[in-house]
């Protein structure tokens, strides 16, 4: 996203771009790196004269940012679009740095100048979107969302959305779509880089600039091991935090430190850059939710940017660089950063308004449009006027809008979050439904995401024994959201019970999620083994969201990845074909068959139907707008979605006497529908899949002591 243009010290041009000569043997070097200025050696420094305009890399930037709106979207096809933003990365460490080492060796880097122009090219833009989706957000958002909203915004103002994104929604969390400003994790990790690593480079230079490229080069080194190393574990992680992006900007940067010529024979240079363009274009439409990304799967379109700008220098140049100059492309470069600032809001409110992820295509197409008309008219009369220096805006005017325009952003964040959405702007009824999006299990931090080494949470009956259990409730955020009823249940039939829960964890052994699945096997082999070491607990309950994991989708418009499963147990007993519904059969099976193994019965829970929608949002949302009501889910519906699932427990359950499945859905579903509120217009649901507290607590009791008759 990043751009330099006149506030950089660059050319008149709209955007220009500094290339360096490293030319030996009696070639040109730079008038600004002859000599030595205040003991750097300057002599070592690997450096490019000041050229001219590459307009490439506007075409570089336009391949960046087009995949990253269209996969945001949901245009067919693009599936592997935020790659983009990895391009974005290499592009801002090359020119970064390029423009720091250049002024530290000709000895005029200063860092109050330098963040004075990081402060013209980014904030103007960026505080502009952000007032405008406080404003959009005023009229359509719910209290509960218009006070994240207040806090994102703080988030983003003082440049941490990344680590706010990161502690606000898990990898695979479905509520990250309908943030928006959730897009400003990336200029968050960009923001971060500004601040830290000028001053690291001034450090290093004193060491020289040979030593300086050894040590930036180690520092990738060392963040892309962390990144490879940590991505099964904490995805999330490697995802929004800095030090396992930073080799992807340091790539950008030792090419701006290290860089040689390109290659003199032009045959050399064409093949490059096709292959680099190959690494970037391919992940795109190879990649998708399931791509266990960044890491090594961000090589190719990291490696394919640097070499697009390598081969581009010095006048060098191949086809791909020449087709990355045509108008069309590096017009869409000159507007990327105003594009990427306002297409993600425009997306996510018309998700929001819709309900849902899925975008019709028209308006898909339309939000588009509209991304790009206000790209342009944030680039001619935000973006540009603020880059120049004329018009009054000088340093001193930059800094002090900036502080202002910030204190404005962070107090408005402050009213709406410490406000608590300022619920006052709509009526009572609405308040009262959209309140239901929190009524969750009210012990859900106390038992959930635990692991049975760390003492389980006994629900049911009253005992002071923990070692005199009768039941053990194992599962998944469905379980959780059923342990209250299964609480009540226990305690009617007097029955003492332990709960085991993780979130995204259903309680089947032997297969994992292919992205960020191993926490589920630590978790569940954990249940397992403290389950295999007690002598009490003769009947062990299972209950989860068993057809996203059957079915490998999510339902209607539900937000979040596809869940796509891997088998992880004995070879032999792998199942063919290796899909979800047999992987899932194969998994119950050998779960089941060790829990009888201790001589235990087993009662497995069917599922709880799909709505598809956020429940409480939607229905206050609609009375808030005036909107008709979304229809409810058809029996015939809901029975087309859990066809397999249904097969896959009752043919787990009929291979023992001791098994039993205990079907749920005849709660919530007659005939003709399955409903999502009672007769009076409660929400059962606290989102789209998961019944609130309430509706475990008065619904489920009844059927739940089944178990023990």
């Amino acid at each position: 996203m990043e751009t330099l243009g006149p506030a950089d010290g660059a050319a008149p041009d709209a955007i220009s771009f500094i290339t360096r000569h490293n030319k030996t043997d009696g070639q040109t070097r730079s008038a600004c790196m002859r000599g030595r200025n205040d003991g750097i050696d300057n002599q070592s420094f690997f450096g490019f004269e000041q050229l001219k305009y590459r307009p490439d890399i506007d075409g570089l930037r336009s391949v960046a940012v087009i995949p990253v709106v269209l996969y945001h979207a949901g245009m067919p096809g693009f599936t592997g679009g935020f790659v983009g933003v990895d391009v974005f990365f290499v592009i801002s460490g090359f020119l970064i740095t390029t423009i720091v080492a250049n002024e530290i060796a000709a000895g005029k880097f200063s860092l109050a100048s330098f963040y004075e122009r990081r402060a013209r090219r980014i904030l103007p833009a960026l505080l502009v979107m952000v007032l405008a989706a406080f404003a959009v957000g005023f009229f359509v958002l719910l209290p509960g969302e218009l006070r994240d909203l207040g806090k994102s915004a703080i988030a983003t103002g003082v440049f941490l959305s990344n680590v706010f994104f990161l502690r606000a929604f898990d990898y695979f969390s479905p509520t990250a779509e309908f943030a928006p400003l959730l897009h400003t994790w990336s200029l968050a990790v960009e923001e971060q880089f500004y601040l830290f690593f000028p001053p690291l480079l001034m450090f290093f230079a004193w060491m020289g600039w040979r030593r300086t490229v050894w040590i930036v080069l180690g520092l990738s080194v060392i963040s892309c091991i962390a990144a490879v190393a940590l991505l099964p574990l904490k995805p999330d992680w490697v995802f929004y935090l800095i030090p396992f992006r930073t080799w992807e900007l340091g790539a950008g940067a030792i090419l701006a430190l290290g860089m040689y010529g390109p290659p003199k024979r032009r045959a050399v240079r064409e093949c490059l850059a096709l292959l680099a363009i190959i690494g970037i274009v391919i992940p795109v439409f190879a990649y998708d939710s399931n791509t266990a990304f960044p890491a090594l799967t961000a090589l190719p379109p990291v490696l394919g940017a640097t070499i697009l700008i390598w081969v581009g220098a010095n006048g060098g140049g191949s086809l791909v660089n020449t087709l990355l100059s045509r108008r069309a492309l590096v017009w869409v470069g000159l507007i990327s950063y105003s594009l990427y600032l306002w297409h993600w809001p425009i997306l996510s409110y018309i998700r929001i308004l819709l309900g849902s992820t899925d975008i019709p295509w028209d308006f898909a197409t339309l939000a588009v449009v509209a991304s790009v008309a206000m790209a342009w008219l944030s680039f001619r009369f935000v973006e540009r006027p603020f880059r120049a220096h004329s018009g009054g805006f000088g340093p001193r005017f930059i800094f002090v809008s900036s502080a202002c325009s910030l204190a404005v952003v962070l107090g408005i964040g402050a009213v709406l979050y410490f406000g608590k959405g300022l619920p006052a702007r709509m009526s009572s009824d609405v308040v009262t439904i959209a309140a239901f999006a929190t009524d969750q299990n009210e012990r859900r931090s106390e038992c959930f995401n635990r692991l049975a080494s760390d003492s389980l949470c006994a629900i049911g009956a009253a005992s002071d024994v923990e070692e005199d259990a009768d039941f053990l409730f194992w599962g998944d955020s469905h379980a959780d959201a059923m342990m209250v009823g299964m609480d009540e249940a226990g305690r009617l039939s007097n029955e003492r019970g332990l709960f085991a829960g993780h979130s995204g964890c259903p309680p089947i052994l032997s297969i994992q999620r292919t992205s960020g699945g191993s926490q589920c096997t630590a978790f569940n082999e954990s249940v397992m083994t403290w389950l295999e070491g007690r002598t009490d607990i003769p009947v062990v309950i299972l209950g989860a969201r068993w057809t996203i994991s059957a079915e490998g989708t999510r339902y209607r418009g539900e937000a979040g990845k596809d869940v796509a499963l891997e088998w992880i147990g004995a070879s032999s007993a792998a199942p063919v074909p290796s899909e979800n519904a047999t992987l899932v059969q194969a998994g119950l099976q050998e779960t089941v068959r060790r829990i009888l193994a201790t001589g235990r019965h087993v009662v497995l829970l069917g599922p709880i139907p799909e709505i598809g929608h956020d429940v409480p949002t939607s229905i206050a949302r609609n009375k808030l707008l005036g909107w008709t009501p979304i229809p409810a889910v058809s029996t015939s519906a809901y029975q087309g979605r859990t066809e397999r699932t249904e097969q896959i427990l009752n043919s787990v359950a009929d291979e023992s006497e001791d098994v039993r499945y205990l079907p749920l859905s005849g709660v919530f579903c007659d005939a003709d529908f399955c409903r999502s509120t009672d007769r009076g217009g409660v929400p059962l649901y606290y989102d789209d899949d998961h019944i609130n507290q309430t509706t475990s607590l008065n619904l489920l009791p009844p059927l739940l002591i089944e178990i023990w008759q």
